[in-house]
């Protein structure tokens, strides 16, 4: 029966192959990888994906922006209920680990809804929107006294309550920055602004 050892000759060849690696030309080699994560298109995909903890982790970092200090945060509610659908609370969860990342950081959760319906109910509504936010941080480790809740109802409209798109715009859950000291330890250099 014949051997499957290689000849002697080939032995080093195959040795300095295997140490060397191969070459793969669709591979990217670089000695800063920092480029291709920063401006890759796997970074570009994951901004768009969480578009939320993304912006806010950027401004923690000294990013600046248009929105200020406020972040709206993408949650479904049925109509009249004050207790999002578990299905797109995403944004609320990103907000957790955030502030775990960030432990000097506060937050003011504001609720807001369109003019439909009686202004006491709406006022009513978006402070138990708030507070199911507010909650839900608590529950999960965050001290009480880095979370405030308040509802304004629909006295802060930010879009024409007469359409249908504007009335949308107009029911959401925002995050306000209050007070944040200084930056996570676990980073060390700013992070850039997305190139547009």
């Amino acid at each position: 029966m014949a051997s499957l050892r290689p000849p002697v000759y080939c032995i080093p060849l195959l040795a300095a192959l295997a140490a060397s690696g191969c070459y793969d030309p669709h591979k990217k080699y670089t000695l800063d990888p920092l480029t291709e994560v920063q401006a890759g298109l796997s970074e570009q995909v994951a901004r768009e994906a969480a578009p939320f903890g993304d912006d806010l982790v950027r401004y923690l970092r000294g990013a600046p922006r248009d929105g200020g200090d406020t972040f709206v945060l993408q949650l479904e509610f049925e109509p009249g209920g004050f207790a999002p659908l578990m299905d797109s609370i995403g944004d609320l969860e990103t907000l957790l680990v955030i502030m775990r990342d960030f432990p000097s950081l506060r937050i003011a959760v504001e609720g807001h809804t369109d003019n439909e319906g009686e202004a006491e109910k709406n006022l009513k509504l978006s402070q138990w929107r708030a507070e199911w936010v507010r909650r839900f941080l608590l529950e999960r480790g965050i001290a009480a006294d880095r979370v405030q809740a308040q509802g304004y109802g629909d006295t802060d409209p930010i879009a024409d309550n007469s359409t249908p798109a504007g009335q949308q715009k107009n029911r959401r859950l925002v995050i306000r920055v209050l007070n944040f000291d200084h930056q996570s330890a676990s980073l060390s250099s700013p992070i850039p602004p997305p190139s547009p």
